[in-house]
C-alpha cells in the first residue's frame, strides 16, 4: 500500500474513533428524540397492529406513553414502520445501542469514504470536516437513517460515475420507498441525461419492494399516506417551521403571514408565487444542466447536482437531512469550487442558533436560513458546471477508492 493511501485510511481510522467518542457515545442511551416512535411503532408491527392504525395521533400516543415515552407522530410512508422492526424486539435502550454501533457508524464511515477518498487529501479533510459536523451529530442524536441514505446516495454516485444504471436503480429505490423524496429527482437525472435505464430500474426496483412489503404494512396504510399525510406536509404552517431549511420554508416565511411563525412576512403581495417562482427556476436551470451532465463521463456531477436540489427543494429538512450534503460538497470541489466549498461548509456544518424566535419576523428571517445558503451555493456552482460543459469536454471519472 502506497504511503499516501496508508495515511489516508489511518486519517479514516482516527475520525471514526472521533465520531464514535464525540458524536455517537454521548446519545448512545439515551431516550432521543425520535428513536421511540420509530422503536414503538416496529414493536407493534411485530405484535399485529394495523401500520394505518398507527398514523391515528391517539392510538400511536396511548402506545408511546405505555412504553414511557413522549407521544410523537408518525409521519413518512408506510415502509418507514419496517425500519425498527428488526431491533424493536431488543428493549428500547439495547436497541438503540444496536442501531447505532452496529448500523449508522459504520455506515456513515463507510459512505463518507465512498464520497470523499477520491479527493485523496483534501477530500479526508472533508471527511473529517462532515463527520464531525452538527448534520451527523444530530443524526447520532435522533437515531434517523440518513447515514444509511447517505450510504445509498454513495453508491448512486458511484453508479454515476461509471454509468451503472442497474446499480443506480438499486440505490436509488430504498432511498424513495423509505423517505418517498430523496432518491426521485437521482432517478429523474438518468432519465434527463439520457440513460432512461437508470430511472428504469430505479421504478422496477421500487415497485418490487413496495409490493413485496405490502402485506407487511396493508394498502390502507398508503391510501392514508397519500391521501392524507402528503397533502399536510404541502400546508404552509408545516413549512414556516424554522427547524426546516428549504427553499419553501425561506420563501414562505417571507411571504406568508403566520400568527405564530410567521408574524411579519415583508412579501406578502408575492403570495405563493415566490416559492412556485423559485421552484420552477430551480428545476428548469437543474434539468437544462442535467442534460448536458452524461453518467460515466463527468465523474458523477450530475448525481450531485440532483441530490443538491433534491435537499433544496424538499418539502422539510432538518439538520440530519444535510449529511447527504457530503455529495454535492464533494463533486464541487472536484471541480475546482474551493472557495464555494469553504463558505458551503461554515453554512452547513456548524450547530448554528438559526431556530430563534426573534428571526421568526420581517426580513430577519431571512438570517434563520444557513442550510439553504450552503446547499445553495452547492446547487449554482454544479449547475454552471452542467451548463458550460459538454459531454466531450467533462472531466474523466475520479480513480475508484
Amino acid at each position: 500500500m502506497a504511503r499516501r493511501d496508508l495515511e489516508w485510511w489511518l486519517g479514516l481510522g482516527l475520525v471514526a474513533v472521533a465520531v464514535l467518542w464525540l458524536r455517537l457515545w454521548p446519545h448512545l442511551m439515551d431516550g432521543g428524540t425520535a428513536f421511540p416512535g420509530y422503536w414503538v411503532v416496529g414493536r407493534a408491527l411485530l405484535e399485529g397492529q394495523p401500520v394505518v392504525e398507527l398514523y391515528d395521533d391517539a392510538v400511536l400516543a396511548s402506545l408511546m406513553e405505555a412504553a414511557g415515552f413522549t407521544p410523537d407522530k408518525l409521519f413518512g410512508p408506510p415502509t418507514l414502520v419496517l425500519t425498527l422492526a428488526p431491533l424493536a424486539w431488543l428493549p428500547v435502550e439495547t436497541a438503540r445501542a444496536v442501531f447505532l454501533l452496529g448500523v449508522l457508524w459504520p455506515a456513515l464511515m463507510v459512505a463518507l469514504a465512498l464520497v470523499f477518498r477520491p479527493l485523496g487529501r483534501p477530500g479526508l479533510v472533508l471527511l473529517a470536516l462532515v463527520a464531525l459536523g452538527q448534520p451527523v451529530a444530530a443524526n447520532m442524536e435522533v437515531a434517523q437513517i440518513y447515514p444509511l441514505m447517505l450510504l445509498a446516495h454513495a453508491v448512486g454516485l458511484w453508479a454515476w460515475a461509471r454509468d451503472r444504471p442497474g446499480i443506480g436503480g438499486l440505490a436509488h429505490a430504498p432511498m424513495i420507498v423509505a423517505r418517498g423524496w430523496y432518491g426521485l429527482p437521482q432517478a429523474l437525472g438518468w432519465a434527463v441525461a439520457r440513460r432512461p435505464m437508470g430511472t428504469l430500474y430505479t421504478g422496477a426496483v421500487s415497485v418490487a419492494v413496495l409490493l413485496a412489503t405490502l402485506p407487511l404494512v396493508g394498502l390502507a396504510a398508503w391510501r392514508y399516506f397519500l391521501e392524507v399525510q402528503v397533502p399536510a406536509a404541502g400546508s404552509s404552517e408545516t413549512a414556516l417551521v424554522l427547524a426546516y431549511q428549504t427553499w419553501r420554508s425561506l420563501a414562505l416565511h417571507l411571504t406568508t403571514l403566520h400568527p405564530r411563525w410567521s408574524p411579519d412576512p415583508p412579501l406578502t403581495v408575492l403570495g405563493p408565487w415566490l416559492w412556485l417562482g423559485g421552484v420552477v427556476i430551480i428545476g428548469v436551470i437543474t434539468v437544462l444542466a442535467g442534460s448536458r451532465c452524461r453518467p460515466g463521463a463527468d465523474g458523477g456531477r450530475g448525481f450531485a447536482l440532483w441530490t443538491a436540489a433534491a435537499l433544496l427543494l424538499a418539502p422539510v429538512a432538518e439538520d440530519h437531512h444535510f449529511v447527504l450534503a457530503a455529495v454535492p460538497l464533494a463533486s464541487a470541489w472536484r471541480d475546482g469550487h474551493r472557495v464555494v466549498v469553504a463558505l458551503a461548509c461554515v453554512l452547513l456544518l456548524p450547530d448554528w442558533p438559526f431556530d430563534q424566535p426573534d428571526l421568526l419576523g420581517g426580513w430577519r428571517s431571512l438570517a434563520a436560513y444557513p442550510r439553504v445558503y450552503g446547499v445553495g451555493l452547492l446547487w449554482a456552482v454544479l449547475a454552471w458546471e452542467g451548463l458550460s460543459r459538454s459531454a466531450t469536454r467533462g472531466r474523466s471519472p475520479s480513480p475508484s477508492p
